[in-house]
């Protein structure tokens, strides 16, 4: 069983003129504690002039460590004619950036920015003051019949991920979905578990009967994590990692329920 929980998403419309034509803020000191460990997660949609010295990184906490991963993808260019992105324009846009076609390293191409926080165990024992950066055409890529999955962190199919091992047994992956395909792993039923699809269309669970489209935020119950989709394929970002500050993961308000979706 799923269940939706709609609430308005908090959006920034910037100049077109800048690397970051939009962004949005998933995760944050409003509702962190559903996330933990992780405690702050925000998306950049950027232009072809993005760089990355275009990252400006945060100020070093010894009881965070960062992540900033940068996605690639060949799409056609936005129509930004208004000189601002209109609600219409940036839906559209976020399907685009997500699209399954690969650019070549030479092709000008639109980025998906993702910055992304952790807290540490006590005593900075999963390294406070980390950070990392990473693109997803250098991470390593395990091809699978239905799917092709970029291991930024943990372990997939005994390919190692660019950060092999974490204390809290942390999982991030970049899964594209063919049409048509499938994708599934195990995590620990203890572990805070969610997914950001950034592209397509996808369902998560085996019985699951709703498809959930680009800039779906999901919270998903720990275990057998699958998802699948139909011929529009999809894309997505999948988090899993140990709760630092609570026992176990945050349950979906419907606790029945092994999916449930989470807006700004």
């Amino acid at each position: 069983m799923t269940q939706e929980h709609e609430v308005r998403p908090v959006w920034w419309e910037l100049s077109a003129g800048g690397p970051c034509m939009l962004l949005k803020r998933l995760i944050d000191r409003h509702n962190e504690t559903q996330f933990d460990p992780f405690s702050w997660l925000s998306v950049c949609y950027c232009s072809p002039e993005f760089d990355r010295s275009d990252v400006i990184a945060p100020h070093v906490r010894p009881d965070r460590e960062t992540l900033n991963y940068l996605v690639t993808g060949l799409v056609d260019p936005p129509d930004l004619s208004d000189e601002r992105l209109s609600e219409v324009t940036a839906s559209h846009w976020i399907n685009m950036v997500g699209g399954l076609k690969q650019a070549a390293r030479s092709e000008s191409v639109y980025v998906l920015n993702m910055e992304l926080w952790m807290r540490v165990l006590p005593g900075g024992g999963n390294g406070g003051g980390k950070r990392w950066e990473f693109e997803s055409e250098y991470v390593p890529l395990v091809r699978t019949d239905g799917a092709e999955v970029r291991v930024v962190c943990g372990q997939f199919q005994h390919r190692e991920g660019a950060v092999a091992q974490h204390p809290l047994g942390t999982t991030i992956f970049d899964v594209t979905l063919s049409p048509g395909g499938s994708f599934e792993f195990s995590v620990p039923e203890e572990n805070t578990t969610f997914a950001y699809m950034f592209g397509g269309k996808a369902q998560f669970g085996k019985d699951g009967d709703t498809y959930y489209g680009a800039d779906s935020l999901l919270r998903v119950r720990g275990g057998e994590i699958f998802a699948s989709t139909l011929s529009t394929g999809g894309r997505f970002l999948l988090f899993s990692a140990r709760p630092v500050v609570r026992k176990g993961p945050a349950p979906c308000p419907d606790k029945t329920s092994d999916v449930c979706q989470v807006k700004k």
